[in-house]
Formats: structure tokens, C-alpha cells, sequence
């Protein structure tokens, strides 16, 4: 019997790299376009090799090697969109986040998935070194980028910056509720420290006016005093971490 191999669940991100990662997913996705021009330039180098000095096999291959770089960068955004983290290139809460978009932008899916296909076709045409096939399949590649693939991938990473816009002016908010609420609780924190710094006092008064019956009362006196410094420097340490958090 196999034994069963215990994976923890991932690490929940914290709001400030959970807006960085998104952002960076975003990036990922938009780049696409500016992949799929490379591709078809890799594509049109290896159709049209230099008319007086023909390319070594080695530049040949090197374009070839860029193409497949193209195609594979693309397989990933599109397995993404797909709701495929299986290469666990993002993190599991930004895979799920651009899987969720995605499936109410299926035009959008689609469109990658056709240019994905396309783009194979390119590979294919230049790992066989046919010609009649790489021109056809550099002209539908060129066509069909110009005229929806990049509306596509804009109109859905726009949709994805405005949902990240949102968010992020949802945790401030909220971030702000926070600091508020701690504010007013350390205002009353400090009202108590005063308090007892108060009774600490009058505690003295009174045990050094009654003298030798008065010394349990000093005792006291010492305790309420240490508690009260205690209650200031509490308050000090805390507003100092609300300052950071807000400057962050």
C-alpha cells in the first residue's frame, strides 16, 4: 500500500503581496501581445532567410528556440485562463482570481486558445522546414493578432486592473477602520494609565500621612505606579506600529 503523502495547504498571502503578485499576473498576461509580434518576427526571419548571406543552422535554430519560447510563455497564460496552476507558476489565490475573471470572459479564453493554435502552427511549419506552410501560417498568425487578440487581452486585463483597484481601495478602507477603532482603544488606555498614575499618587499621600500603618498602603502605591508606566509605554509602542502601518 502507497503511502499517502501529506501536502500542507498554501501560505495565505498577506494584502500588500496579494495586490503585488496580482499586479505582476496582470503583467504576465498583458505581455502576450508583445509575445505573439516576437513570434510571428522569429516566424517571418525563418521564412525569409537574408538573400546574400544565408543564416547558419545555428542562428536557424536560435529563432526556431525563440519561436518555442513564444509558444510556451503562451501555453501558460492560456492554461491560467483555463484554471491550470498545474506548472505552479502563480501563487494558488492568483491562479483562482484569473480563472474566476476568466470564466465570465470566455470570448477572451477563446481567443488565446485560437492563438495558441496558431502559434503552433508556426512551430510546426519551421520544425519542417516548409515553407508554403510557414507563409500561410504567418499571415493567419499576423491577421488574426492584429484584429483580436489584442482587443482581446486589453478589454481583459483592464477588467482585472479595475478589479485590483477596487480591492486595494477596499483594504485601505478597511485598513483604515482598523487604526481607528485601535486609536480609540489606546485613547482609553491612556485615560486609564493617567487614572492610575492618579490613584498611585494619592495612595502615597495617604500612606505617608498615616506612616507605619500606611506601609501596605505604599506597597500598593509602588504597584499602581509600575502598572501605570507599564499602560504609557504599552500605548507609545503601539502607536508607533499604527504610524508605520500607515505610512506602509
Amino acid at each position: 500500500m502507497n503511502a499517502v503523502t501529506h501536502i500542507d495547504p498554501p501560505e495565505t498571502l498577506s494584502v500588500s503581496t496579494l495586490i503585488t503578485q496580482r499586479r505582476a499576473a496582470i503583467d504576465l498576461i498583458a505581455t502576450t501581445r508583445a509575445k505573439m509580434i516576437r513570434a510571428s518576427l522569429f516566424a517571418n526571419y525563418l521564412f525569409r532567410p537574408h538573400p546574400f548571406q544565408p543564416e547558419s543552422q545555428a542562428v536557424r535554430q536560435s529563432w526556431l528556440t525563440a519561436l518555442q519560447v513564444q509558444l510556451d510563455d503562451l501555453e501558460q497564460v492560456c492554461e491560467l485562463m483555463e484554471g491550470d496552476n498545474s506548472r505552479n507558476s502563480v501563487h494558488i489565490d492568483i491562479a483562482t482570481w484569473i480563472a474566476g475573471h476568466a470564466a465570465m470572459n470566455h470570448q477572451t479564453v477563446q481567443t488565446l486558445a485560437t492563438m495558441r493554435t496558431m502559434t503552433q502552427a508556426l512551430v510546426d511549419a519551421a520544425q519542417k522546414d516548409d515553407l508554403n506552410a510557414l507563409e500561410r501560417a504567418i499571415v493567419a498568425h499576423h491577421n488574426f493578432g492584429r484584429v483580436h487578440l489584442f482587443e482581446a487581452v486589453t478589454t481583459f486585463i483592464d477588467v482585472l486592473w479595475s478589479d485590483l483597484d477596487e480591492n486595494r481601495n477596499k483594504e485601505v478602507e478597511r485598513a483604515n477602520a482598523t487604526a481607528s477603532a485601535i486609536d480609540k482603544t489606546l485613547r482609553r488606555l491612556e485615560h486609564i494609565g493617567k487614572h492610575v498614575r492618579l490613584v498611585s499618587l494619592n495612595a502615597s499621600v495617604e500612606a505617608a500621612r498615616v506612616g507605619d500603618a500606611g506601609r501596605g498602603l505604599g506597597v500598593i502605591a509602588v504597584e499602581f505606579k509600575t502598572l501605570a508606566e507599564e499602560i504609557q509605554r504599552l500605548a507609545v509602542t503601539a502607536r508607533a506600529d499604527i504610524t508605520s502601518m500607515e505610512r506602509q
